[in-house]
């Protein structure tokens, strides 16, 4: 997707790297403020980025609470809960 629509990014991570079978060499580790701006350091204001964020509840809640500490809109933040995994 990143190819065809240049305002498109994906950063996956990995937290549980010690319990995989397969090798990783993207970030690893929670999603947090740190790897937020590590990718977010070049963002222009007219490229404000949309934050989507699917999950169990409670990883929903608690990176829409740090988006939101962050200083990102509601408005910026689409959200998608999985239960039952």
């Amino acid at each position: 997707m990143q190819e065809a629509n240049p305002n498109y990014k994906l950063i996956a991570t990995m937290t549980d790297m010690a319990s995989s079978h397969r090798p990783w060499t993207g970030e690893t580790g929670l999603i947090d403020q740190q790897l937020l701006s590590r990718h977010l350091e070049e963002v222009e204001e007219a490229a404000k980025p949309i934050y989507y964020i699917a999950g169990p509840p409670g990883m929903v809640k608690g990176l829409h609470a740090m988006l939101n500490a962050a200083a990102v809109d509601d408005d910026d933040i689409r959200t998608e809960e999985f239960t039952g995994y």
